[in-house]
């Protein structure tokens, strides 16, 4: 049994959920003081697995997602720190993406990078002084930067508040974090087919116990998450002169913690056990020359739990996947153009995110044929069983 929470210190564990396909065999808790949900056991630093775009706990180290979040935070550095000569410390610097993006809009910027994967770690070589260790092993000058930069690092600390105040502590008066984590909401979305609680994150936030966290580590936020955004919790905080007091119980946090991971546990049911007429519908247009685009988690399901045939696709497509992916389920992964190539009548879109942006480009690169949304297909297919 865990021992204590990493936001309120309490001893008010109480399991919630167990994850699928766990390669660490991890549990998921909610304290019951200040709401936050936390996976056990809590690890400093797990053996480093093989890329994988699993649907379940073991999915991870592919690591291309944090590309994605670089503009927005970029503009946030920028609003609030332009001075030319920043010194700005990234912490998880993953394939480069903000080093680089800084590096143009900055020149002059002083940037110290830290990432521990040496396979991507010298994405960043010549642009920033890099530090290849994890952030929890680096000991770094007090008061030495004006940012302090996180995307999707801190959930996979294994002390995210102890490490918060050490960004705070190596922050001048007045610096700037600017911090990008998971958001906890979208397990509350009615279409979910993937575990969430995967084995390389160990807190999950909501925008309640992240802002709540990093205001007791002694900051002050002056941009909040965006509640339009379900994925993400993405704000900026100011180092503050006074740190909080103790975390105060949550009765309501609480609750609503308990009320999402057990919906999602019962939507995710439910949603498997749809797939198999997922899979039995997207089959059913393999004639028509069928070309499936978005091969990551939501497609592992379909073959896992819906038990489709991968080969029944003439092109399997993935734009960001196909970068540092070969093949998936036996079958070869190509980039959008390929779709030019084959020609297919019927294009199944595998995304929920970018579901829309896809689609146009499907039609595009594949004038006439038909395009089906995954979300729409697995909404037929509850209805269907629902009957």
């Amino acid at each position: 049994m865990p021992d204590f929470c990493e936001l309120c210190g309490r001893e008010a564990l109480a399991f919630a959920y167990a994850p699928e396909r766990s390669n660490r065999g991890i549990t998921v808790h909610i304290c019951g003081n200040c709401g936050l949900v936390q996976s056990f056991p809590r690890v400093d630093h797990a053996t480093r697995a093989p890329a994988s775009a699993s649907s379940g706990a073991d999915w991870g180290n592919v690591r291309y997602g944090k590309g994605f979040r670089t503009t927005r935070a970029l503009e946030a550095l920028l609003r609030h720190t332009p001075a030319p000569d920043t010194a700005l410390l990234d912490v998880g610097s993953n394939r480069g993406s903000f080093v680089n993006a800084v590096r143009d809009s900055l020149p002059q910027a002083r940037i110290t990078a830290v990432e521990p994967d040496e396979r991507v770690a010298g994405s960043v070589a010549g642009r920033a002084e890099l530090i290849r260790a994890r952030i929890e092993d680096t000991i770094l000058e007090d008061s030495r930067f004006d940012v302090v930069h996180s995307c999707h690092t801190i959930e996979h600390l294994a002390h995210p508040l102890a490490s918060l105040h050490d960004h705070a502590r190596v922050l001048k008066d007045g610096g700037i974090l600017i911090l990008d984590a998971p958001n906890i909401a979208l397990i509350g979305a009615d279409d979910v087919v993937e575990e969430w609680f995967i084995d390389k994150h160990l807190t999950h936030f909501s925008e309640r116990t992240l802002t709540r966290i990093v205001e007791a580590a002694g900051f002050a936020i002056i941009e909040r998450p965006d509640p339009a955004d379900r994925e993400n919790l993405f704000l900026v905080a100011r180092k503050a002169t006074r740190v909080r007091a103790a975390i105060l119980p949550d009765p309501p946090e609480v609750d609503r913690a308990y009320e999402l991971v057990s919906s999602y546990s019962a939507a995710r049911s439910h949603n498997i056990g749809a797939l198999k007429a997922v899979a039995a519908d997207i089959a059913a247009l393999a004639p028509k020359g069928l070309a499936i685009w978005g091969a990551g988690r939501i497609f592992d399901s379909l073959v896992v739990h819906g038990g489709f045939d991968p080969k029944l696709a003439r092109v399997l497509i993935d734009k960001h996947l196909s970068a540092h992916v070969s093949e998936r389920h036996g079958c070869r992964l190509d980039g959008p153009d390929a779709l030019g190539k084959f020609k297919p009548g019927a294009v199944v879109v595998m995304s929920r995110g970018f579901a829309r942006e896809i689609a146009s480009e499907a039609e595009a690169k594949a004038p006439g044929a038909e395009i089906f949304l995954f979300t729409d297909l697995l909404g037929r297919a509850r209805l269907r069983l629902a009957a």
